[in-house]
């Protein structure tokens, strides 16, 4: 039997990145086949109905990145040495408050089954892993491309289990290209939000009162990315061969918003909204880290649950708006042909999304 010159496993392909990367590498290349792991079959059939995958190009098999082997049986390993030549890694755990042993379990234990699946197949020729931006952790300052550094230490687990993941890929002799997006937070065009994270409940929190106060300086840059930039980039770069050893970071760099221009951004939208203007709400107070521990303190002596509710879970998070960074994009910047779009050009209609679907029910249930 033929075996068509592109066969790529995938990995995460039932997440917020991974689905719309396979949707465009297929649509790209008619003769691509692709193989994905998932958990749950029936989740991937409902998946893969909404993203419209051309038949006959994708099968799907049931495995676990926790597991040893992938969870997979030895006639599958076998069936796929003899035809995986790509991997798109995009599976991972990217729940803040995790104890690190249960962020490693996925993003590093997964990672090294992975390689070690990987191992055996004789025609793979690119290893693409999907890291994040903040392996810089509590970094200040220009964060380069190719940089590995991890000590300054880190905000959360995610944050550490991605970095150590990206030592296994880097140390397992394998051509890999490691990408390195920033927080995504919506679609570009229309500002639909298809997963929810800390950036929207935080949001949620400012839109309701529950986060007076933040430690940031009026001039650091928030640096966040749309989905559909990212999911492109990487069905785009995947593959391409000079890219062999490199990190690219799919960040907004220069586009970036400082806190403050973000805060009025974010302002001016909702104040178009009656109901919210007569509130009156008033914008954080910007702060240092110090002090907004000692605030952090101060709403756990008080009896306010709500306000304590909501300080604990910006607490995952919150610090890192404390650490400016400048993430450089050059290299992606190069190889993509231009930027990712300026935060200003999206942000106002991700606001309108969030407010007019009347947000979502994980983020309500800390709001509420």
């Amino acid at each position: 039997m033929s075996v068509p010159h592109e066969v790529v496993f995938f990995t995460g392909a039932t997440g917020l990145v991974g689905g719309d990367v396979l949707r465009r590498m297929l649509a790209a290349d008619p003769a691509l086949r692709a193989v994905v792991l998932v958990r749950d079959a029936g989740r991937w059939e409902q998946v893969s109905t909404r993203l419209a995958l051309p038949a006959g190009r994708v099968g799907a098999v049931v495995g676990d990145v926790t597991r040893p082997g992938l969870g997979l049986s030895a006639d599958t390993r076998v069936r796929l040495a003899r035809e995986i030549t790509a991997v798109v890694h995009a599976a991972a755990d990217v729940v803040f408050s995790r104890p690190l042993a249960v962020a490693r379990a996925v993003n590093v234990a997964g990672v090294r089954h992975l390689l070690d699946v990987a191992a055996g197949w004789p025609r793979l020729r690119r290893f693409a892993h999907v890291s994040t931006a903040f392996v810089a952790g509590r970094r200040v300052g220009r964060i380069l491309e190719g940089e590995e550094r991890g000590d300054a230490g880190w905000v959360n687990a995610y944050e550490q289990s991605k970095h150590e993941a990206e030592w296994l890929v880097r140390a397992s002799g394998r051509d890999w290209v490691i990408f390195r997006p920033s927080t995504i937070v919506c679609d570009s065009a229309a500002g639909g939000v298809t997963q929810y994270n800390a950036v929207h409940l935080g949001l949620r929190l400012l839109h309701d009162s529950l986060a007076p106060m933040l430690p940031a300086a009026a001039t650091s840059a928030i640096d966040v990315v749309p989905r559909d930039y990212v999911a492109a980039a990487i069905a785009v770069l995947a593959l391409r061969q000079d890219l062999a050893g490199r990190t690219l970071q799919l960040c907004a760099g220069s586009g970036a918003l400082p806190v403050d221009e973000l805060l009025d951004v974010t302002w001016q939208a909702w104040s178009r909204r009656p109901e919210w203007r007569r509130r009156g709400i008033p914008r954080p107070v910007l702060t240092d880290i110090a002090t907004y521990h000692r605030f952090e303190l101060a709403v756990e002596e008080t009896g306010d649950s709500k306000l304590r509710q909501a300080v604990r879970a910006l607490s995952y998070f919150a610090p890192q708006l404390a650490l400016p960074k400048a993430f450089d994009t050059r290299a992606a910047d190069a190889a993509l042909g231009g930027p990712a779009p300026a935060v200003r050009t999206y942000w106002a209609r991700m606001l309108e999304h969030l407010v007019s679907v009347g947000w979502c029910e994980a983020v309500k249930g800390v709001a509420a």
